[in-house]
């Protein structure tokens, strides 16, 4: 008896040695296909068009029509909104009416910097231009989440777009939200409600790149005490210019800003060779340097600071509106950091320098390099 169950577990063996490859391979599948299943079923995945709702645009009575709790909680936290507010997760009296059939909202999920808030508003200020003139009937809103309209107030004193809220998304089928990354089309129902979020990282690096920033002011406006601060700090470098040139000169000073920060990274070789350019480009007048720097005993800010020739190096200021205005109004920029990028984009005008090697923080700096009039790339 126990000689037949050893030549049992013999020839099972020698099966498995002889099919093992292909066992393998079903193994692999069946696997692989439980993993599709299980992976599609989350509802952290679950951000485009389905089937589902959770009641705000679709009072359906069927459970299996509705997302869960769990879906519900996790969207609406991607949008900084509270559902505890209204103590439940189903809306039974609306007390605001709802916007028009044809009316199309776009907002963004909160951001984690300030670099992507900016992205994010930017891209949608170009969105909404790129829209504006296709657009014969339809209704174009945009909303802000809280976090980003604090991020932005920073450097804005005013903003002209109000904070998504649960009145607002309840308005909207939600599982047919469309989510934008950077390069995602737009498709427009006509005489439809549609609503549209960014997502976490978008740029939508088209449509900035066809928008005139210098005519958008009204998006972007500047504190009084802000605009006072810088006008004082341009006075005191006119008065430094003076060492350098006669009078002649400084009345024909230009100003190349670069803004340099801890985090930066970039090897000081950089900001010689784009100093060096900016001075080739500019022939005629005094040019001079101002660089604002976090840590201006930093080895960079420092080698500047040793320098003689018209590079003047301050100190960070305590307020970051007060340095994103003075970058504004620079007449040139060598951008150090990606936020750097947005006062050259508003200045519109004057050459800008960018580090010319591709990495994950600089690709689109370079990117606007290749596209924009006097944006030069540099290594």
């Amino acid at each position: 008896m126990l000689r037949h169950l050893v030549n049992v577990l013999r020839y099972m063996l020698q099966a498995v040695r002889k099919n093992i490859k292909p066992l393998i391979l079903i193994a692999s599948f069946f696997t692989f296909i439980w993993l599709i299943a299980d992976t599609v079923h989350r509802p952290e995945f679950v951000r485009h068009a389905s089937k589902h709702t959770f009641r705000f645009g679709n009072n359906s009575n069927n459970q299996h029509e509705r997302w869960d709790q769990r879906s519900v909680g996790q969207f609406l936290e991607l949008l900084e909104i509270d559902i505890n507010t209204t103590g439940g997760y189903e809306i039974e009296q609306v007390t605001e009416p709802c916007p028009s059939e044809n009316t199309l909202l776009f907002t963004a999920f909160a951001g984690s910097s300030l670099s992507e808030n900016l992205w994010h508003y930017f891209s949608l200020i170009a969105i909404q231009n790129s829209l504006l003139s296709a657009m014969s009937t339809q209704r174009i809103q945009i909303l802000l989440t809280g976090s980003a309209r604090t991020e932005l107030s920073q450097l804005f004193a005013s903003l002209p777009f109000e904070i998504v809220d649960l009145e607002t998304i309840r308005c909207y089928y939600i599982p047919s939200a469309c989510i934008l990354n950077s390069s995602t089309d737009i498709e427009i129902a006509e005489g439809k409600k549609q609503l549209y979020i960014l997502n976490n990282q978008a740029k939508r690096f088209d449509e900035i790149l066809n928008v005139s920033w210098q005519q958008q002011k009204q998006y972007f406006n500047i504190r009084t005490e802000t605009q006072i601060s810088v006008h004082d700090i341009l006075k005191e470098i006119h008065q430094r210019a003076k060492l350098y040139g006669d009078e002649d000169d400084v009345t024909n000073l230009q100003l190349v800003c670069v803004h340099i920060r801890e985090e930066d990274a970039l090897p000081f070789e950089y900001y010689y060779r784009a100093i060096t350019f900016q001075r080739k480009m500019h022939d005629t007048g005094l040019l001079l340097f101002l660089v604002i720097c976090e840590n201006p005993k930093g080895e960079i800010c420092n080698t500047l600071n040793s320098q003689s020739e018209r590079i003047e190096v301050i100190a960070e200021h305590n307020e970051p509106d007060v340095d994103f205005a003075l970058m504004t109004v620079c007449n040139h920029t060598i951008v150090s950091n990606e936020r750097d990028i947005f006062p050259a984009l508003l200045r519109g005008v004057g050459n800008t320098v960018v580090f010319g090697q591709s990495n994950e923080r600089s690709q689109y700096m370079d990117g606007l390099a290749n596209y924009l009039e006097n944006w030069y790339s540099i290594v």
